[in-house]
């Protein structure tokens, strides 16, 4: 399974395209403010052909701040947001854990999706694995190193819940440091994710419900 990289490369058209939108926004509203470009650029500290290549929407990268700057000067507010969505690129071990994992499911007769969408329109989110078999749904997210235990699993729990799938198992690389953290969180993680290894995988590789959610170590 390979690094899918095409999510980057529609980003980067999507800027792109976004970028020369901005461009005209600020040329149209620079000079419905009746401002010259020396006037932009001596406010900015930036040269006079540098706010002609933004407005032309020529330079390849342009800084935010620069447009944010912009903007401010012409009497706009720019506003960037990030939002959580499927198919980002994955590390090796990512890799390695979503792959071995697959073949401790085969025995249990799964169908088994990938970068599955949760379902909800508009909603960009998606799970890094499904299982179905008939009416049982299992949603899984592979994590390669456990840092903040509460800020990594709460968009898991949420996603969990806007989909409305009853089961999450949330999987973990085996390594001494997730072990660790594993322990330090304690009733945080039991709490949301109460089945262990040896439950989740034995339920699976039975084709069964586990009957909660569940972290697995592999």
């Amino acid at each position: 399974m390979a690094n899918r990289i095409q999510p980057v490369g529609e980003a980067r058209r999507a800027v792109r395209r976004r970028t020369a939108a901005l461009a005209d926004d600020l040329r149209e509203a620079r000079l419905a403010a009746g401002l010259s470009q020396l006037e932009i650029a001596r406010a900015l500290g930036l040269s006079n052909s540098q706010i002609g290549r933004i407005e032309r929407a020529e330079q390849d990268r342009i800084a935010v701040e620069d447009v944010a700057a912009f903007a401010a000067a012409v009497g706009l507010r720019l506003s960037v947001n990030l939002y959580p969505v499927g198919g980002r690129l994955r590390d090796a071990r990512q890799l390695q854990m979503i792959e071995r994992y697959q073949r401790l499911t085969v025995e249990g007769g799964w169908r088994i999706g990938l970068e599955v969408p949760i379902g909800t329109p508009g909603d960009l989110r998606a799970f890094d694995l499904l299982l179905t078999r008939g009416p049982i749904v299992i949603a899984h997210e592979f994590v390669s190193r456990l840092r903040d235990v509460q800020a990594q699993i709460r968009p898991l729990l949420l996603k969990q819940r806007d989909a409305g799938i009853e089961r999450l198992v949330l999987v973990v690389a085996a390594s001494h440091g997730n072990r660790q953290a594993v322990a330090e969180a304690g009733t945080v993680l039991r709490e949301s994710f109460p089945l262990g290894t040896k439950a989740v995988l034995a339920a699976i590789r039975a084709g069964r419900d586990p009957g909660a959610n569940g972290l697995v170590l592999v």
